[in-house]
C-alpha cells in the first residue's frame, strides 16, 4: 500500500473509529464502574498497562492517580495522536508511553501490577480474544497483579419484544413474509433506547462464563443450551442475550443497562402453547452461528432453527429463480473490454 492509499484508508476509517469511541465515552455507567475499579487498585507504586487503549482515558486516569509507570497499547493508527493529545490536555503526556502495535506481538520490559483491556469487539468469547487475554496475563501481569476485567459472562432470557420483526412493514397494506423469514436468521442488536420495549418473561440465566485470571485455553461455544419453564409461553417471541463483565470484586457491569455494550435479541415465531418448558440452544460463532428454540415439554411441536447460512442459501436460491434483467455499468464494460483486449494481445 503506497502513501496515497494509506492516507485514503486513514481518512475513510477515521469517522467510524471516532463515532465508536464517542459512543463508548458517552456511556456514563461503564465509565463510572471502570473508573472505580481502576481507582481502587492504582497508587504511586503501581505499574499500569492499558491494552486496546482507544482514546487513552484509562491510561490518563492512571497517570493522574499517580501510577509510577503507564503504558498504552493501541492497534488503530488514527488513535495514536488522539491518546497523545488527550494526555497533553490532562498534563500527563510525559508520564505515558504510547505503543502502536497489536498486543499479541508487542514486546515490553517488565511486568505490570494492573492491566486493563477491553479487547472484546464483536467476538467477546471467541478464540482470538481468549488467546489474547491468556497471552497478556502470562507475559505482562505481575504476581498478585490485577486484571480488569476479571470475568465475562453471557446471559440469556426468554422475552417479549414489543416491536418485532413480525410487525414490518409498518402502516402499509402489503405482505413481506419473505423478508421477515430472512431477518429471523440474524440476531437484532438493541440500542439502549429500545430496551424498554423488551420484557423478560423469566430470570436471565448464565449461558457461559470465562475467568480471564485462570483460563488456559479457548472455550467451546457450540450448542450451549438453557431451559426455562414459563406460565406465559405463548407471549415469548425472542431470547435476549447480553453480557455481564466483572471488572473487580463487586464491581459488575450489566450490558443490558449499558449504552456502549451490546444486547441482542434472537427472535422467533411465538408458539401456540400457553405453558411449558422452552429451550434455547445457541452456537456463538460470528460467521456461522446458529440457534434453535424448542419445547421439551411438548416434543411434538416442531423446533425452530435459524442461522445466517439459511438466509444466504434462501436468498441465493430465490435470486436464481427470479425473472429479471441485469445491466452492467459502463465502467464495468470498459474494464472488461480492456481486459479482453489485453488477453487477445497476449494470445495473438
Amino acid at each position: 500500500m503506497n502513501k496515497k492509499e494509506k492516507d485514503e484508508h486513514f481518512a475513510a476509517h477515521l469517522p467510524g473509529i471516532l463515532h465508536y469511541h464517542q459512543q463508548m465515552l458517552s456511556d456514563g455507567l461503564r465509565n463510572k464502574l471502570l473508573y472505580e475499579a481502576i481507582k481502587n487498585h492504582v497508587s504511586s507504586e503501581t505499574s499500569f498497562l492499558d491494552v486496546g487503549a482507544g482514546t487513552g482515558v484509562w491510561a490518563i486516569l492512571a497517570a493522574k492517580l499517580g501510577a509510577k509507570r503507564v503504558v498504552a497499547i493501541e492497534i488503530e493508527e488514527c488513535l495514536i495522536p488522539v491518546i497523545y493529545k488527550h494526555a497533553q490536555e490532562n498534563g500527563v503526556a510525559d508520564k505515558i508511553e504510547i505503543i502502536h502495535a497489536n498486543s499479541d506481538h508487542v514486546k515490553i520490559r517488565g511486568k505490570f501490577d494492573v492491566i486493563v483491556s477491553e479487547l472484546f469487539g464483536g467476538d467477546a468469547l471467541g478464540e482470538t480474544t481468549i488467546n489474547s487475554f491468556i497471552s497478556l496475563r502470562k507475559r505482562f501481569l505481575a504476581t498478585n497483579g490485577v486484571l480488569i476485567p476479571q470475568k465475562l459472562a453471557v446471559y440469556a432470557a426468554p422475552s417479549k419484544v414489543e416491536k418485532s420483526i413480525q410487525d414490518i412493514p409498518a402502516d402499509l397494506p402489503i405482505k413481506s413474509d419473505f423478508l421477515k423469514s430472512l431477518k429471523f436468521n440474524y440476531a437484532q442488536n438493541i440500542s439502549l433506547a429500545e430496551r424498554p420495549q423488551i420484557k423478560f418473561l423469566a430470570e436471565p440465566q448464565k449461558l457461559i462464563e470465562v475467568d480471564f485470571r485462570t483460563i488456559e485455553k479457548s472455550l467451546s461455544l457450540n450448542n450451549i443450551s438453557l431451559v426455562w419453564k414459563l406460565d406465559n409461553l405463548s407471549e415469548a417471541n425472542a431470547f435476549t442475550v447480553f453480557n455481564r463483565s466483572t471488572f473487580t470484586d463487586e464491581i459488575v457491569l450489566d450490558s443490558f443497562a449499558s449504552q456502549s455494550w451490546g444486547a441482542a435479541t434472537y427472535e422467533f415465531q411465538p408458539f401456540a402453547e400457553t405453558t411449558g418448558e422452552i429451550k434455547f440452544n445457541l452456537t456463538l460463532d460470528g460467521q456461522k452461528g446458529n440457534w434453535s428454540i424448542s419445547l421439551p415439554s411438548n416434543p411434538e411441536v416442531k423446533t425452530q432453527s435459524f442461522s445466517p447460512v439459511f438466509a444466504f442459501a434462501r436468498t441465493r436460491m430465490a435470486q436464481k429463480m427470479t425473472p429479471h434483467r441485469k445491466f452492467k455499468s459502463p465502467k464495468s464494460d470498459d474494464k472488461n473490454a480492456k481486459l479482453n483486449h489485453k488477453a487477445k494481445k497476449k494470445t495473438g
